[in-house]
């Protein structure tokens, strides 16, 4: 086992759950992959088949603009975030592109062997779903947030 990989990823809400054994199972399934920069991961409406962890580098988060053809960069995935958890659960297309900023090393999860550790290592499966809801619930904790401070300082102006 990769004791460098266990540290980086088992502070992931994802894997927080799996203890050396499991992980040991899961690194069989993951996929390294490195970036130069300014190479895309994917494209906003592809089909989605992998979630992927940031080990170094960061990635730039672009959506295409509905005004005109341009892209606009709505955030940055740095090492440690992931990208791609609702790959592993629905079936809708990437919402957004995700380019490398600069050198940037990530591992993959594909959906195949997601399934494939669901059917085998149920247990396993079960504690990595359990931290996509987690991981989940705390991106729409903070996106309401921002939302709710926006609104007030957007108010604070009006007033």
């Amino acid at each position: 086992m990769s004791n460098l990989l266990y540290d980086h990823l088992k502070n992931s809400p994802i894997f927080a759950n799996l203890d050396p054994f499991m992980f040991q199972i899961l690194e069989q399934h993951l996929v390294f992959q490195e970036l130069v920069p300014n190479e895309i991961l994917f494209n906003e409406g592809e089909h989605g088949d992998y979630l992927a962890f940031v080990l170094l580098g960061n990635l730039a988060i672009l959506k295409n603009n509905a005004n005109d053809s341009g892209l606009t960069q709505i955030g940055n995935i740095s090492q440690g975030d992931s990208i791609g958890e609702m790959a592993l659960i629905d079936m809708l297309t990437r919402s957004a592109t995700v380019k490398a900023s600069e050198l940037t090393a990530l591992v993959k999860l594909s959906k195949k062997d997601f399934e494939t550790i669901l059917t085998d290592y149920p247990r396993i499966g079960i504690e990595i779903l359990r931290g996509i809801a987690v991981l989940l619930s705390l991106k729409l904790r903070r996106t309401s947030e921002n939302l709710s401070r926006s609104n007030n300082t957007q108010k604070a102006k009006k007033g």
